[in-house]
């Protein structure tokens, strides 16, 4: 299962694995206690982020993309 990107809500998918992990690597501890990424999409970049120590949230208004990263099972989904 994927997602498709819609243009009415301005999506654009992070796609590759080595820039995801390069911009999760470049947070360093101290300062990002928490991290709130808005349009995670597929959760490419979120799969890095939760490997940091750092609490994250995450915040997503495509009901498709929702439905995705339910499917995801390092992924908490609440409401």
């Amino acid at each position: 299962m994927s997602v498709k990107a819609k243009k009415h809500l301005g999506q654009h998918f992070l796609k590759d694995e080595r820039i995801a992990k390069n911009i999760a690597d470049a947070l360093t501890e101290k300062g990002y206690e928490n991290v709130l990424e808005i349009g995670p999409g597929m959760g490419v970049l979120t799969k890095y982020l939760l490997q940091k120590k750092a609490k994250v949230t995450v915040m997503e208004i495509d009901r498709e993309s929702v439905a995705y990263l339910k499917t995801r099972s390092r992924l908490n989904t609440s409401n």
